[in-house]
């Protein structure tokens, strides 16, 4: 990862800096165009010689810029680029500042307004990334500050005066508090591009770090989300029991991030039939592994027939030793025995189950609280209801209620209902295919936020039915 963080750091800097090279480049061009229009229009209140330096200057710019305009498209950039135009930058602006010693008043050359270019210039090292950039282009305008005022100096073009601003400002004279304040302003200037210029350079590096990271995160989890959902169409039922009179399908719809959502359907006896439905907290591959140990746990129990309230507390027992504390299940087992015509279940903290009979809704509400948060669960006791031919129910996990909408509304349990009460006709297969679509259609179709498992058992009135096999998705 680190190899690969520098490779990405070091790219990303460089297409920052080959597109600050382009924007210096236009800036350049258009500087020159509006130096030269400015040219153009004093060109007859300047003398000939001032006239002749301007535009020697200008033509020397405009080579100057096509040629790096061919190289960049030509060639394309290379790192050693921003030292090589922003130093020869530097040195134009100079080299018409020398230039202009050559009119009858030398000491205009410290004070022409031309020399503001050169705050620009090194301005736009800050755009590299670059403090040592930024100190080179600096340094070297200090030095030929100084070399082009110890110049005129040593000529005796200047003198140098112990005057004040007055003097430096509003006539011909130099003085030294002119030069020095001008020199301290030029120093701080650069030590303040200098910070700009490494400040944003850590910041590039944050921002690449950062967008590397999530990456490898978004990939990580994609990954896990794979193997748990791998590991949940493992085991999810291929095909359901044949119990005489009774219409059995489930489905577990895998959501944007797959859970631990648990169903199945286990034969007992020819008259009787097991329902579970569970859902571990979090998402992933650990709760896959989760949902993975309570499928094997309760297809193990089931086995020994021994009563739901045993079930229930050896499996919590089960997930007390091996689960962490942050994790706990919710868990729905009910028996349906076709001979009494009754359903017996436990509830766990599951959300509540409805069944449809006599033209009626009515919710399996009693129950415990969820797996895996304490030894001893309250009130776990096996709740008794009748299971009369006509007879349908239906067991979910939360992920069906909380789907929402554009308007962060959920579906709910009211509109579960209404669903219920208008297709119990339905055969089960149909009837959770509609249901699923009518959740779908309720959020305008976008994934599932969450996994959804769903089993719907009907004792049907003539005693038949067609079982199809289990479905993942």
């Amino acid at each position: 990862m680190t190899e690969d963080l520098t490779r990405r750091i070091n790219q990303a800097i460089s297409n920052q800096e080959a597109q600050a090279e382009r924007l210096a480049n236009s800036g350049r061009i258009i500087l020159i165009i509006i130096l030269t229009f400015l040219a153009l229009i004093n060109i007859q209140s300047v003398s000939f010689e001032a006239n002749m330096m301007n535009f020697t200057v200008l033509v020397l710019c405009y080579t100057y810029g096509l040629i790096v305009y061919i190289r960049m498209r030509r060639f394309g950039y290379h790192s050693s680029m921003k030292y090589i135009t922003s130093c020869l930058d530097i040195i134009m602006v100079f080299l018409l500042l020398v230039l202009y010693t050559r009119i009858e008043i030398p000491s205009v050359a410290l004070k022409n307004y031309v020399f503001i270019i050169v705050y620009l210039l090194i301005g736009l090292t800050a755009f590299r990334y670059d403090r040592k950039l930024t100190w080179t282009a600096g340094g070297l305008t200090v030095i030929l500050y100084l070399t082009l005022v110890y110049y005129l100096y040593r000529i005796n073009a200047i003198e140098l005066t112990w005057g004040g601003y007055d003097r430096e400002l509003f006539s011909g004279e130099v003085t030294y508090i002119g030069q020095a304040t001008k020199l301290i302003l030029l120093i701080g200037f650069i030590a303040l591009i200098g910070y700009l210029a490494q400040y944003s350079r850590r910041l590039i590096i944050k921002l690449v770090r950062d967008e590397l990271t999530v990456r490898l995160e978004q990939e990580q989890i994609r990954s896990e989300l794979q193997v748990a959902s791998h590991v949940q169409q493992q085991f999810v039922p291929r095909s359901f029991p044949t119990i005489s009179g009774l219409d059995l399908y489930g489905i577990v719809e895998q959501g944007k991030f797959v859970g631990g959502d648990y169903c199945d359907l286990i034969e007992l006896a020819h008259d009787r039939v097991l329902i579970v439905v569970a859902d571990v907290s979090g998402n992933g591959v650990p709760a896959a592994l989760i949902m993975a140990e309570v499928r094997a746990s309760v297809h193990l129990l089931a086995q020994t027939e021994i009563e739901l309230e045993q079930l229930v507390e050896r499996l919590n027992i089960l997930l007390l030793k091996s689960i962490q504390k942050k994790n706990f299940v919710t868990f729905f087992v009910a028996e349906v025995d076709t001979t009494k015509q009754i359903i017996s279940y436990v509830n766990a903290g599951h959300p509540s189950p409805l069944i449809h009979s006599g033209g009626e809704i009515r919710s399996l509400k009693k129950g415990t609280i969820p797996l895996g948060v304490r030894s001893m669960l309250p009130n776990m006791t096996k709740q008794v209801e009748e299971f009369r031919i006509g007879s349908t129910i239906v067991s979910y996990t939360d992920g069906l209620l909380e789907q929402f909408n554009s308007q962060e509304e959920q579906y709910g349990e009211q509109r579960l209902c209404e669903f219920f009460q208008s297709n119990v006709h339905l055969d089960a297969r149909t009837f959770v295919q509609s249901l699923l679509e009518k959740v779908k259609n309720f959020s305008k179709g976008k994934v599932l936020d969450d996994d959804v498992g769903l089993v719907v058992v009907k004792y049907l009135l003539n005693g038949s039915a067609k079982f199809p096999r289990a479905s993942t998705r």
